[in-house]
C-alpha cells in the first residue's frame, strides 16, 4: 500500500490495509479488493510473480525453495505488517525491487532477480517454512489430485459430477472424496464451487458480460442460484461487485509495476 486504505477479501478472512502494508496471496486462492468507505484516493501496488524467472519449472531449486510453498494448500495469504525484524525484512525487499524496477540501470533484470530470490529466502524464514522438510507433490495420491484439479479448472464452465471428476484419475467416488480431503481439506464438490467463483470474480471484473452469461460460462444452473452462492462467500451480489469494482477505478485505484504471474 501507498496511500490510502483497502479492504481485501481473502480465504474467507476481511483485512484491512493501510499505509506501508502488504499481502502474499498463494495461487488459485479467491480474493477482492475493495476501497474502503470514506477514503477519496487509493494508490497500491501489485506484484504478480513468476516462479520461473528465479528458477526454471521442476529443477532441484524449484521444487526445494519454491513449488514446496506454492503447492501447499494449506498457505493461502499472509499479511507483511511492521511488527517484526522478519516483516520488515520482506517489505524493505519488495521496495527496494520497486527501485531497481523504477530506475532501469544497465542490468537491471539480474539486479531484480537477484533481489526477488533475497526478498523469497526472507519469505520462507518468515513463514517458518522448513523447503527441504516440505512436502512435495510426488506420491500417486498427489499425481491423482493434480489430475482432478486439471480437469477441474479445464471444465469448471461444464455440468460435472464426483464421477466425473473421480473418472479422470482413473479412481472411485469414495477415493477421490479422500483424495482431496486428505490433501487440500476440502471436497471435490466444494473445491469446484469455489474455483467457479473465482472465475466468475475474473469474469465480472475484465469483462462487459451480463451476469447471466457470467453465471452460465461459470457453470451454475441458473443467475438466481449464481447470486445466493455468490452472496454467500462474497457477502454481497454479483451485480453490488461489478459496480464496486467499476466505483473503485473511478476512484482513483492504481496498479503499478505489474510483473505478471500464474503460479
Amino acid at each position: 500500500m501507498l496511500e490510502g486504505e483497502l479492504e481485501y477479501w481473502t480465504a474467507g478472512k476481511q483485512i484491512c490495509l493501510k499505509r506501508i502494508e502488504e499481502i502474499f496471496v498463494n495461487a488459485n486462492v479467491m480474493h477482492q479488493v475493495t476501497v474502503q468507505k470514506g477514503t477519496g484516493y487509493v494508490r497500491y501496488q501489485v506484484f504478480m510473480l513468476r516462479p520461473e524467472f528465479l528458477a526454471e519449472e521442476g529443477s532441484f531449486l524449484d521444487k526445494k525453495y519454491i513449488r514446496s510453498v506454492l503447492q501447499d494448500y494449506k498457505f493461502q495469504a499472509a499479511v507483511l505488517y511492521q511488527e517484526s525484524e522478519m516483516q520488515r525484512k520482506v517489505l524493505e525487499d519488495m521496495q527496494e525491487m520497486n527501485r531497481i524496477q523504477d530506475a532501469k540501470a544497465f542490468g537491471y533484470e539480474m539486479a531484480f532477480r537477484n533481489k526477488m530470490a533475497e526478498m523469497w529466502i526472507d519469505f520462507i524464514h518468515m513463514l517458518g517454512v522448513e523447503p527441504e522438510s516440505a512436502k512435495l507433490r510426488t506420491s500417486e495420491k498427489e499425481e491423482r489430485l493434480k489430475e482432478m484439479l486439471t480437469f477441474i479448472h479445464q471444465e469448471y464452465g461444464n455440468e460435472n459430477s464426483l464421477s466425473d471428476i473421480a473418472a479422470v484419475a482413473k479412481v472411485s467416488k469414495r477415493e477421490a472424496l479422500r483424495c482431496f480431503q486428505e490433501e487440500i481439506h476440502i471436497s471435490p464438490g466444494a473445491y469446484l464451487k469455489e474455483y467457479r467463483l473465482q472465475m466468475a470474480c475474473t469474469m465480472l471484473r475484465n469483462t462487459s458480460e451480463t451476469i447471466t452469461i457470467v453465471s452460465q460460462n461459470c457453470g451454475f444452473h441458473s443467475a438466481s442460484y449464481f447470486g445466493k452462492v455468490f452472496r454467500s462467500q462474497m457477502g454481497c451480489t454479483p451485480y453490488e461487485f461489478k459496480n464496486r469494482i467499476g466505483a473503485g477505478s473511478r476512484k482513483g485505484i492504481s496498479e503499478k509495476n505489474r510483473f505478471r504471474k500464474i503460479l
